[in-house]
């Protein structure tokens, strides 16, 4: 099926391992929302979550159209991605964490397709939409006294404390973009809600045994298969100070003469690209596929002959080659990798 108009998407909410998702489903109009372990939502998602209970098809996205509610595997073509892709090459995700995430790091591509068979890493990119109080922040990147030999002794002990102590701590602002290139160590803290953009895999690798809930994890959960020392050499150790953690891996927004703002370039990472929209009237069209995501107010969307109007946590598949106009809105714009797999 080749698509010629924007696809609406339903949530896509999937199982994690932290608590969270009562700012989430505010943000999409709940109005008695509480937390529990559902706290992303997944958007233009092709991927399976890897979840130790399995469900089938849990996190790929439905879309809606003239037959219904539909997975978007059975209705997106490969003309619809653009650039001869023959797979969307990025996952997008809207997470609210109520407690903060477990120590972690993602593959590098080398690393993925070592271990997992897969051209894809999870390099990731997080734009800070809400915070729940002042002091949420994140764990990002290993301080400048910090060994592989170090962190290898605290993780065998299960020194959570020690391990956080190794990481820089970051405090969040609504606005602030961070990108997370694979094999860089960090923890999401308690109180963020953001939009994330990132790779298509569900890898973590993870440093904590046990959840901050309680929950003991299994080794799949863990390492999936590699094994403890693999997973340890997941991580980079190279050692940074503050400044140096901020220089690398916290962007700062550049405008364009189009009515865009560009979050994340294919400068600073060649895995995805981020855009924003704000209250403007935009024309846009694109060689590939993008993903719309309303992040505030209302507005208009008019794409393929037809108008939609937005609301808040409203998201949209835009097909490639597709000419699109945004109104009003305030709208992240994600894109897929620069090249084709």
């Amino acid at each position: 099926m080749i698509t010629k108009k924007a696809l609406k998407q339903l949530p896509s909410f999937a199982a994690r391992t932290y608590r969270g998702g009562k700012v989430l489903r505010e943000f999409l109009g709940e109005k008695e929302a509480t937390d529990d372990f559902y706290p992303e939502d997944w958007i233009s998602s092709f991927t399976e979550a890897k979840n130790k209970n399995y469900v089938e098809n849990e996190g790929i996205s439905r879309v809606i159209t003239d037959e219904g509610e539909l997975l978007i595997t059975d209705v997106v073509s490969e003309a619809d991605f653009g650039q001869k892709r023959k797979e969307s090459g990025v996952l997008i995700k809207l997470l609210d964490s109520a407690e903060r995430l477990g120590i972690q790091v993602h593959p590098t591509k080398e690393y993925a397709r070592k271990y997992f068979g897969t051209e894809y890493g999870k390099t990731e990119c997080w734009y800070i939409l809400k915070k729940r109080d002042e002091n949420a922040c994140v764990y990002l990147g290993f301080k400048e006294n910090v060994t592989k030999e170090h962190f290898a002794e605290l993780f065998k002990k299960q020194d959570v404390d020690g391990m956080l102590e190794c990481m820089h701590k970051i405090y969040v602002n609504v606005g602030d973009v961070i990108l997370v290139n694979g094999g860089t160590p960090h923890a999401i803290g308690a109180g963020c809600f953001l939009l994330e953009i990132q790779e298509p895999t569900d890898y973590t690798m993870r440093a904590e045994k046990t959840t901050v809930a309680g929950d003991v994890l299994t080794p799949m959960q863990i390492h999936y298969g590699v094994g403890e020392e693999a997973m340890l050499d997941c991580f980079d150790y190279t050692p940074r100070t503050i400044d140096e953690i901020k220089k690398c891996f916290v962007l700062n927004p550049k405008t364009n003469n189009n009515g865009t703002e560009t979050l994340v370039s294919y400068e600073d990472t060649t895995c995805f690209k981020l855009e924003l929209v704000k209250n403007a009237c935009v024309t846009l069209k694109y060689e590939h596929f993008t993903t719309v995501v309303v992040t505030e107010n209302y507005g208009i969307l008019l794409c393929g002959g037809e108008k939609h109007c937005l609301k808040r946590g409203d998201r949209f598949f835009i097909p490639a080659n597709i000419e699109f106009t945004l109104k009003g809105a305030v709208a992240l714009i994600c894109s897929p990798p620069q090249t084709e797999v």
